[in-house]
């Protein structure tokens, strides 16, 4: 997870690389998350991407102020739905853990937030 940020707007994004338990990379596999803004709850929406050949898709937020009345500053960030159609069963337990040792978007960190600094 990463930022951009240019003038007064940031560009938050997500990269997911989907392997299976043998460490070979699925593509095809089609990624939803839902975000939220974490001051202004009524600012909210989806992103969707499918993964390319190499199992990778990068899901971008929309652009966010980072000054005025529509500012954001916090993103919250969670896992809607990855299918990957016949036989792909997602195991979140198995997602890279962040920095409390815990599986990102797994059912003891469903979210994620994405901070502006």
């Amino acid at each position: 997870m990463k930022s951009i940020q240019k003038r007064n707007k940031w560009f938050p994004k997500l990269q997911f690389v989907l392997k299976d338990t043998n460490k070979a990379k699925i593509s095809g596999v089609t990624i939803t998350l839902a975000w939220i803004d974490v001051d202004e709850v009524t600012r909210n929406g989806t992103v969707t991407k499918t993964t390319n050949n190499k199992g990778q898709a990068v899901l971008k937020l929309p652009k966010f102020k980072t000054s005025g009345s529509k500012a954001v500053n916090n993103v919250e960030v969670s896992v809607v739905e990855i299918d990957g159609g016949n036989g792909y069963e997602y195991d979140a337990e198995l997602n890279e853990k962040d920095s409390d040792q815990c599986p990102v978007f797994s059912n003891n960190c469903p979210v994620k937030v994405i901070s502006l600094d």
